[in-house]
């Protein structure tokens, strides 16, 4: 069981694990917002929640982007730009 988890051993180790976390619980809970928030035509299923939690990782780096010191509203759209054409030239994307 080399996968099982052990405590952590250093200062650095916690705070990458703590990191690790919040970022997943945050990538969960905008991905439930983005679901509720997207209009699901009738007679149509609603996006799998893969595709809520990929787009709200893609977000969430947007909103650090412009939180940034030499980030902005500009800076964050310009990244969501470029995440989405880089997805758009990936093998069997959209």
């Amino acid at each position: 069981m080399a996968d099982a988890p052990h405590p952590p051993l250093t200062t650095r180790e916690f705070a990458v694990r703590w990191h690790t976390l919040v970022e997943e619980h945050s990538v969960n809970r905008l991905a439930q917002s983005l679901s509720r928030l997207t209009p699901v035509p009738p007679d149509s299923a609603p996006p799998p929640p893969e595709q809520y939690a990929e787009l709200a990782g893609h977000l969430l780096q947007a909103l650090r982007v412009a939180a940034g010191p030499t980030g902005g509203v500009e800076e964050a759209i310009r990244y969501l730009v470029q995440a989405a054409a880089e997805r758009g030239r990936k093998p069997g994307s959209g």
